[in-house]
């Protein structure tokens, strides 16, 4: 640890010393800046123009993409870096600054030299902001997690790239389904649901990342009143849900490659086996969907919420095409191939 130290202490005089030659990099072609208010209400000036970022968490990553500025991205977490699939042909390994949002390389930051370095809510914002202040590196926090900051959190990445108008669009073209769901659903009895997260028994409770997901399918999630998101998976068989929802599976990373058929199987297998779950109305009646990781982030996880509220609510949700959105956002906002195949039971672009 000290050897180090002693290392780390070079790079940063010889970069302090460009800090101060520079007066500040993010300043070398404008002396104009901007505040912009970021996730978690605080204010922060930024260059009016930002051209070299660093970014953590594949949410944000995916917003930065979906606004056409991924050639400003510098530097990413490996989260994003091991999508050979998605990022491949973008980054490098010479370009991760970081296994998370919570432990980052900031050599590697320094040495990359972002105007900004993006993280979330529950990354090391405080340490991160410390550490590269004297560099001139800011930190903003973009909380691409959550659902219901869905507007706020494209509106501020239209701000930050100098996107307003595809920001702008964008958000119309989620909300429009949103409005669709909430008009065609008022009036119908909400469907008990138990939703699972890659572990056995981790569910979603208010506050956690998943919960508004199923608010916005209009689904009633039978652990709202939970107090952990760890549950003893004998409760299920007591709430005996309606329908199930289980997104990934544990030990498997998002990807842009969906699932295999013999990989939905046994995630299937794996649920109606469980000790009791015959009993369960959902089982019986085999409503259960799986969704890929992947498929159910996209926007803020609106992707996933889309998919949610046609296969609770098919009849009265004519209009929505899950599948469709799926492929918009791909195509469209990620710039990538479309590859179905990221639910089981799989829909159709018609569906």
């Amino acid at each position: 640890m000290l050897i180090k130290k002693i290392l780390f202490l070079p790079l940063i005089f010889c970069l302090l010393l460009c800090a101060g030659c520079n007066n500040d990099p993010t300043d070398a072609d404008s002396d104009r800046h901007t505040v912009i208010t970021d996730s978690i209400g605080r204010q922060v000036s930024l260059p009016q123009t930002v051209t070299k970022v660093a970014v953590a968490n594949r949410y944000n990553m995916e917003i930065i993409k979906s606004l056409g500025v991924l050639d400003r991205v510098v530097g990413v977490d490996y989260g994003i870096y091991q999508d050979q699939a998605a990022y491949g042909e973008f980054f490098s390994k010479e370009q991760v600054i970081g296994k998370s949002q919570n432990d980052l390389n900031y050599e590697k930051i320094i040495e990359l030299q972002p105007q900004l370095l993006i993280l979330t809510g529950n990354g090391a914002w405080q340490d991160a902001a410390k550490k590269l202040e004297p560099f001139g590196i800011r930190v903003i926090v973009m909380d691409a997690y959550y659902t219901s900051a869905f507007e706020h959190t494209y509106t501020l990445a239209g701000q930050i790239f100098q996107q307003e108008a595809k920001a702008a669009a964008f958000i119309s073209y989620f909300q429009d389904k949103l409005q669709y769901i909430r008009t065609a659903l008022k009036n119908v009895p909400k469907k008990t649901v138990y939703y699972e997260y890659r572990n056995r028994g981790t569910t979603t409770i208010p506050g956690d990342y998943f919960f508004e997901m199923l608010e916005y399918a209009h689904a009633d999630n039978i652990f709202r009143d939970a107090k952990s998101t760890e549950i003893n998976i004998e409760a299920v068989v007591q709430q005996n849900p309606d329908a199930i929802v289980k997104v990934g599976a544990a030990g498997v990373d998002p990807k842009y490659i969906p699932p295999t058929a013999a990989d939905f199987l046994q995630r299937h297998q794996e649920l109606v086996e469980r000790p009791g779950w015959t009993a369960i109305k959902a089982v019986q009646n085999d409503k259960i969907l799986l969704l890929s990781q992947y498929a159910h982030g996209g926007a803020s996880k609106l992707v996933g919420t889309m998919y949610i509220a046609k296969f609770l609510y098919p009849e009265y949700l004519p209009d929505l095409h899950p599948e469709q959105v799926f492929k918009d956002w791909v195509t469209k906002y990620q710039h990538l191939d479309y590859r179905p195949g990221h639910t089981d039971p799989p829909f159709a672009l018609t569906d």
